[in-house]
């Protein structure tokens, strides 16, 4: 059993991630349809994220030891990386997406109702916006565990053996496929096609190793820059759940893509950055003999982590 779990740590790192986490959004699912008996606590989704860190914390224990897992979580203290990348991750979300709205109304589309985004139907029709974003934006760096399952322990193992954008490519896939659950939740913001949520994944998948990359693997940067993804995404009129028309997130979702390849273009695909300070290994143990789910190891190793 634990060969095979070293043997194929990412592939395991999912199962466990999913096994983790599925039940709880699945439940979530059927009881928005009134197929279930026992009413799921609401506050429980909400904190469905600490599978992934349950997941990664144990299988990196489990292939690398404590010192492996102390690695890991050393990554949330990794701050000091800049007041630029600060804006990045704070404001790229909302500039691409107050961009999309501009573009839609640029084609003819109906000017944005700021008053009336996704996160209207959380706070009522009486409550403030102003007053819930920030909790909003908090609570999901909080709660929101994901980074340390997607970068801090898949995407980087991919990346010791592959390029950074095939483990983009990997990564941005599977935690398209998680999300399935909540495209089956009535009332869910994924209330649009599936097959568009794959390429924005991915997308942001990019966007994401890049920041991580950049920043020296500091899982701190990588999940401010999810809860601002989310955060913007509720809080701008832009999802076809809040305003009725998906042609809004068709732009923001082309406009992730091309600034997704405009990353790989300059940052190059092999590392997704330009910094000259190449991204901490996954530290292992020397007598662990792994073996890459995609192919053998490169004999010119260009190893990085996003």
């Amino acid at each position: 059993m634990l060969h095979s779990l070293k043997r194929f740590p990412v592939l395991a790192g999912f199962v466990l991630m999913f096994a983790l986490t599925w039940p709880i959004d699945l439940w979530a699912a059927a009881d928005s349809h009134d197929l279930t008996s026992v009413r799921i606590p609401s506050v429980l989704p909400l904190f469905v994220g600490y599978g992934f860190v349950v997941a990664a914390i144990v299988m990196t224990g489990i292939i690398d030891g404590r010192e492996g897992v102390r690695s890991l979580l050393r990554q949330f203290l990794i701050w000091r990386v800049g007041l630029v990348w600060y804006a990045v991750v704070l404001l790229l979300p909302a500039v691409i997406d107050l961009a999309s709205l501009a573009a839609h109304v640029m084609l003819g589309g109906a000017a944005p109702d700021f008053g009336q985004p996704f996160a209207r139907q959380i706070v009522g029709p009486s409550g403030s916006l102003w007053a819930l974003l920030p909790v909003f934006f908090l609570m999901g760096v909080l709660t929101n565990g994901e980074e340390i399952g997607w970068r801090g322990y898949a995407q980087s193992r991919l990346q010791a053996r592959h390029s950074a954008l095939v483990g983009c490519l990997v990564v941005g896939l599977v935690a398209a496929c998680w999300h399935i659950p909540k495209f089956l939740t009535e009332g869910s913001a994924q209330d649009y096609s599936f097959g568009l949520f794959v390429l924005d994944s991915i997308a942001k998948a990019i966007l994401t190793a890049w920041v991580y990359n950049s920043t020296g693997n500091s899982l701190l940067m990588a999940t401010l820059f999810h809860a601002s993804l989310n955060t913007s995404a509720v809080f701008l009129p832009v999802l076809p759940a809040a305003i009725g028309d998906v042609r809004p997130t068709l732009i923001g979702i082309g406009l992730h893509c091309a600034t997704a390849v405009a990353v790989v273009v300059i940052a190059g695909p092999a590392r997704l950055t330009r910094s000259r300070t190449p991204a901490r290994p996954v530290e292992r143990e020397p007598t662990t003999q792994q073996h890459s789910e995609l192919q053998p190891p490169r004999s010119t190793g260009t190893g990085t982590c996003s």
